[in-house]
């Protein structure tokens, strides 16, 4: 299936790729939502891809769950960036994508309702299903190097896990506002248990206006402890605190050029 972008600030020529694919682990297709760069039919170059979490809210601010996506097509299309971007779209089944998108059994306040955490199962499914079928039909630079990996709240926690429990897929994890509280302490055992390459980096941000003054402490004190155990372990760590930050897509595409900077480095 092919689908144009809606025409919202500024229109973009290249059409985007949408089509299912089927997960094995939860026995049931989820959408896929990518992005391919302006001259991909007319060259035979391969190009680095960028998978991330909660496709739907990426590219298009008709598909968003709450009307505003992160419009990165349009900053790689504006700034010529060579880069593939593909984005699962999350179980839309009443609080499932809490489930899938949680690595660890975990409590959440905002839903009031605990979640047993099949993230292991999604990460299965991104590394042995969705990255070969991607290499598979698509010109993607198939190297460790060139495959990274990106999401918000839960999405970047998901991101954190995939970095420092699959760095031998993905060299840089992206973790926007993630959402790290109710799993703190697994996520300090396994950063600080698990063997992880060497030359994995991370991108860490979080808002000053994401859940109040005392969320914003909690944040901080979270992302700060993980980080000293991955500097511990000489691991590469970049950090964007954001002052005014919120918790929305309207922000994060306000972060799209440095993370794409962040990405870029040492290409």
């Amino acid at each position: 299936m092919l689908l144009r972008l809606s025409k919202k600030r500024k229109e973009i020529k290249n059409v985007l790729k949408l089509f299912p694919l089927y997960m094995p682990q939860f026995q049931e297709e989820r959408m896929i939502h990518m992005y391919l760069p302006d001259d991909y039919p007319n060259t035979t170059k391969r190009y680095p891809v960028l998978y991330m979490f909660d496709g739907h809210n990426l590219f298009d601010d008709s598909m968003a769950t709450y009307g505003r996506s992160w419009r990165i097509g349009q900053y790689l299309q504006s700034n010529h960036i060579d880069c593939i971007v593909v984005g699962q779209e999350c179980s839309h089944q009443g609080k499932k994508r809490l489930d899938e998108y949680g690595p660890y059994p975990f409590h959440s306040e905002f839903a009031e309702e605990s979640f047993s955490g099949h993230g292991l199962d999604t990460m299965h499914f991104f590394v042995d299903t969705l990255k070969p079928y991607i290499d598979a039909n698509y010109r993607t630079k198939k190297e460790r190097k060139y495959t990274w990996i990106a999401g918000s709240s839960c999405g970047g926690l998901m991101a954190y896990y995939a970095g420092i429990k699959f760095s031998r897929t993905y060299s840089k994890a992206v973790c926007v506002s993630p959402y790290f509280h109710p799993t703190m302490a697994y996520l300090y055992q396994d950063t600080k248990n698990t063997r992880m390459n060497k030359n994995t980096a991370f991108y860490l941000s979080w808002g000053s206006k994401e859940t109040g003054s005392h969320g914003f402490v909690k944040e901080t004190i979270d992302c700060l402890s993980l980080a000293n155990v991955l500097i511990q372990n000489h691991i590469s760590i970049h950090f964007n605190v954001k002052e005014d930050g919120r918790h929305c897509e309207e922000d994060w595409e306000k972060e799209v050029p440095e993370i794409f900077d962040f990405l870029w480095t040492g290409l």
